[in-house]
This record gives C-alpha cells, structure tokens and sequence, in this order.
C-alpha cells in the first residue's frame, strides 16, 4: 500500500472528514456499506452579462469499495452530528483522481414518499 492510499485511507476514515453510507447499484439490493465525502461546492458562471449561482452535490467516495460507480446508482446517508441524511441518486461521473483512488460523483437528493401525502 502507498504513502498516498494510506493518506486517502485516513481522510476516509475520519469522522470530521468523511461518513457512513450504503451504495446500491442502480438503487436496488441490499447494498454495500462504503465510506463517503460529501462536497456541496458554490460555482458563479456568467452568461449574457448575468451571474447565476450553481449549487453542485457530490460525493467522493474511494474506487477500493465502489470500483465502478455509474448514473442511477444511489448513496444512502445516515443522519450524523446534525448533519442530515437522506437517500442521493448518481446524477454525474466527474473525476477520477491521477493515482485512480477515489471518483467524485454528481447527485442529487431524492425525496422519500411522505405516506401522509397519498390518497386513500
């Protein structure tokens, strides 16, 4: 194991960092306990002499445990130290790292069926 894996390793393994989360390949199965790094960078872009604020939701998550992440997968976050949980579909595939240790993925929060909302 290199310097750099037993580095990305730590990141992961910190709980300030990093949490728990269960994978699903195309959001069926049991699923596959992973541990994940949740990033909500801010991007401004400029168009026609406007600004707009793009919202961005990913999650890194190292390729050891989830060798082949793709679109319509999803990640199931507990609730933790007051962050909130909730079920994210893979909406996008960005990077991979140069050493090829941890893919960042897209996604987007998918919202739970409320029972109280359906009819009778």
């Amino acid at each position: 194991m290199s310097v750099l894996s037993m580095a990305v390793d730590a990141l992961f393994e910190d709980p300030n960092l990093s949490c728990d989360a269960v994978w699903r390949a195309n959001g069926a199965g049991d699923g596959l306990p992973v541990r994940i790094r949740r990033r909500s960078p801010e991007g401004i872009v400029g168009a026609g002499g406007g600004q707009f604020d793009l919202d961005a939701m990913l999650i890194d998550v190292r390729l050891s445990e989830v060798p082949s992440p793709a679109k319509g997968d999803t990640f199931e976050v507990g609730v933790e130290d007051g962050e909130p949980g909730g079920l994210f579909e893979v909406i996008g595939l960005a990077t991979i790292d140069s050493h090829r240790l941890v893919r960042t993925c897209e996604v987007a929060a998918i919202a739970e069926d409320d029972p109280e909302d359906e009819e009778p």
